[in-house]
């Protein structure tokens, strides 16, 4: 179990192996926290010291490797920073939300691939813990792959993998960056030869993606539970005569009756279920009552993932936000005791029928035996998770807060999977000032109330009145580093009381030119952050810790002080690297900026001419074929 206080544990599992950089990364969620995606380019740059409080950091990392990473979310689940920065503009291109047809985007994993030369390494992680900041306690699965020769053995099939991950930029409201989709698809393809690690104690794995028409073989524990009366159990039986095994355990947020019934088979001892008491409240008497199974409510005063929800604080009005996401528990496990060994899921779906029917899902099933995995083990090693006996009995209805907040959140989804499309021209005389105006045709339900504003700015907002037709709002006067694509939706139920807020991913279809440049030279304001800014993105992505690169380095060596000291060789080392072709026009708004600031100072113009020489020299080299 991953600690709850802070999230440098999935850091360190995105983190390169030494001597390696980032290829490629693809990784999905349901909730994203724009500022905890803010953190993931850090992850994959060792010279950045990893340090989120830096700006510059965080900026130089993003430049670095943003169109290396993507990541799928749901529509209508983007969180809306209380304090929107500017660097959340730099998401754009690796952020996209998806919407399906029935159900949710609910899996939590990450593919990456890694290079050094010619040689790959892969990795995969299996979670149930969405790209939020929320406290909570949660499961990791992690295999590590490299590629093998076709004739070789490549353990786990990662067909399964290879087409949920193929198939997911059909599933975005905005259509992606020309070539990312083929870039995906690509890392996709290269799958096939990847032969797996498995985790210690695991004899045998395989990838489950649900919900994208994946077909499961007859035997797993996934399939049985998603169609029992078709796949056939443990035992090779369906319906009533199915057997799961004796002992079983069950970690989920979330559970309902249906697929607790389905553990619950003839021939149970012992049904071991970890849940929330809010959920387990909502379970039926009998469900409850069984007397083979036993009940445990984790301690926590948690927010769930959809608005089956609880709420959070009161604003000046009196209205109560819906909270974002979900503190406490979040882990998502099964494990079932038969014969001498023991089977486990764990990933993102949980115990509900909507989980293993409806929803897009990720899980890896797993067997290993049982003295080393077994039920009682498991028992044993969660004695220190926050658990009580619940001594509750059910039959409790759902709350009409709980109704009205999950009404609340189906329309945020409903209109965040809408097209929203976005011009920005020109503002009369104002110089680089934009009129922004914003098309599309949703509109919330006489019930609601709905404004709308960039995530830019905090003001001003649009009303979205309730109508059969287009909608066009306008918003004057926007600098061109607050030009966006994306939107801050509010809606509000006056009659519950209750609003929630969530960022929508728009397209821009004037997109102003220079505009993320804009906002690169508006973060670098002051000699020093340009002067660090060099010296980070000059640092090679694989530079090991402690070799005399990144902010370490920096604040040691005199440079923040002023001193130029160490930027000329950077320079000169990056000219020599594998991106110099890209890096080096990539940095014209930063030198531009250093010049207009400090274009008196003799060796920030050195410096100047040395980036001007290194990049026509490049040019001349792409040129010729050198």
């Amino acid at each position: 179990m991953l600690n709850p206080a802070n999230r440098q544990a999935l850091t360190q599992q995105l983190r390169p192996p030494a001597g390696f950089r980032l290829a490629h990364a693809v990784g999905t969620t349901f909730t994203l926290d724009m500022t905890s995606a803010l953190s993931v380019p850090l992850s994959f740059v060792a010279g950045s010291g990893e340090e989120f409080t830096n700006k510059v950091a965080v900026l130089s990392a993003l430049k670095k490797v943003s169109d290396r990473v993507d990541i799928f979310c749901q529509a209508g689940h983007i969180k809306a920073p209380s304090d929107a920065s500017d660097l959340l503009a730099l998401l754009e291109p690796m952020v996209h939300q998806v919407s399906v047809k029935r159900g949710l985007f609910h899996p939590k994993i990450w593919l990456l691939e890694f290079e050094s030369d010619d040689e790959r390494r892969y990795r995969f992680l299996c979670s149930s813990r969405n790209l939020t900041t929320d406290a909570s306690w949660d499961l990791l699965v992690r295999l590590d792959g490299q590629p093998v020769r076709d004739n070789e053995d490549a353990g786990p099939d990662s067909g399964p993998l290879a087409r949920f991950i193929a198939g997911l930029p059909s599933l975005c409201t905005v259509k992606p960056d020309a070539d990312r989709p083929a870039r995906v698809r690509g890392l996709a393809s290269r799958l096939a030869n990847v032969r797996w690690d498995l985790p210690e104690d695991i004899h045998r794995l395989a990838f489950r993606p649900m919900g994208m028409g994946e077909d499961f073989e007859q035997g797993s524990i996934v399939a049985h539970l998603r169609d029992p009366e078709n796949f056939v159990a443990l035992n090779n039986k369906t319906g009533n005569a199915a057997f799961l095994g004796r002992d079983k355990l069950v970690i989920s947020p979330f559970v309902d009756d249906r697929l607790i019934s389905r553990l619950q088979d003839r021939w149970t001892e012992n049904l071991y279920v970890y849940s929330r008491g809010d959920q387990l409240d909502l379970l039926n008497e009998k469900t409850v009552a069984d007397t083979r199974t036993s009940f445990q409510a984790f301690d926590e005063l948690g927010i769930p993932e959809s608005a089956d929800s609880g709420l959070s604080e009161t604003d000046e009005s009196g209205t109560q936000q819906v909270a974002d996401d979900l503190t406490g528990l979040h882990a998502k496990a099964y494990f079932c005791d038969y014969d001498h060994f023991t089977y486990a899921l764990l990933g993102s779906a949980n115990a509900t029928e909507a989980g293993f029917t409806k929803n897009v899902e990720f899980l890896l099933e797993m067997r290993g035996a049982k003295k080393r995995l077994g039920v009682q083990r498991i028992r044993e090693s969660m004695k220190d998770v926050p658990f009580a006996v619940y001594d509750g009995t059910g039959g409790q209805a759902r709350s009409e807060e709980d109704k009205a907040a999950f009404r609340l959140e189906n329309a945020l989804r409903d209109a965040a999977a809408r097209r929203f499309l976005l011009d920005a021209v020109p503002d009369g005389g104002l110089k680089n000032a934009f009129t922004v105006t914003v098309s599309h045709d949703w509109s919330p339900k006489p019930e609601f109330t709905a404004t709308l504003r960039l995530l830019s700015l905090p003001q001003p907002s649009a009303v979205v009145e309730p109508s059969s037709g287009p909608h066009n709002h306008s918003f004057h006067a926007i600098p061109l580093a607050d030009v966006t694509p994306y939107l801050v939706l509010t809606l509000e139920d006056p009659e519950a009381g209750l609003s929630k807020s969530t960022v929508i991913q728009g397209s821009l279809r004037t997109d102003p030119e220079g505009r993320l440049d804009e906002i690169v030279a508006r973060q670098l304001d002051d000699p020093q952050k340009l002067r660090q800014f060099l010296l980070l993105f000059l640092t090679p992505e694989d530079a090991l810790p402690g070799s005399g690169t990144g902010t370490g380095w920096f604040a040691s060596s005199g440079f923040g002080d002023g001193s130029t000291a160490g930027l000329f060789e950077a320079m000169v080392g990056a000219m020599a690297g594998p991106d110099a072709s890209s890096v080096f026009p990539d940095l014209k708004v930063v030198m531009d900026r250093l010049l207009v600031l400090r274009g008196d100072d003799s060796e920030i113009q050195q410096l100047h001419a040395l980036w001007a020489a290194a990049t026509d020299a490049l040019d001349i080299g792409e040129l010729h074929g050198v």
